[in-house]
């Protein structure tokens, strides 16, 4: 018979370190917004009725009775929403960029369904 011989492993170290546990007291200043003060915010809306077939809606299809500055710039506001038939869309559906609002779907939005941007700007003081 054969003599069985088993492999060990040993690991061997000069030094063994511990973690020491420790405290310290860090003071942070974070400063907050004065409480007594409101931002101010101004708010456009671009309006437009869908014609069943778009997905491009520029600046020459706005309903100019509501507004007149067509859509902005995305450089020159702070938050933009877009509403159809009155419904608060993903941000991830569509793309607006200065004159354009891009749907990317595949189908419009069905004949004569009011279209909606809401421009938020708001400003620091």
């Amino acid at each position: 018979m054969k003599k069985s011989h088993k492999k060990r492993h040993v690991i061997g170290t000069k030094k063994v370190y511990d973690w020491v546990q420790s405290t310290a007291n860090i003071s942070i200043h974070i400063p907050l917004l004065n409480t007594h003060h409101i931002a101010k915010v101004d708010t456009y809306y671009y309006y437009a009725l869908s014609d069943g077939v778009k997905t491009i809606y520029t600046n020459e299809d706005q309903l100019k009775e509501y507004g007149d500055k067509g859509i902005l710039d995305p450089d020159s506001f702070s938050y933009v929403n877009l509403f159809i038939n009155s419904m608060l869309q993903p941000p991830n559906i569509y793309e607006v960029r200065k004159g354009e609002l891009l749907l990317k779907s595949i189908d419009g939005p069905q004949k004569n369904i009011p279209i909606l941007l809401q421009f938020i700007t708001i400003y620091q003081s």
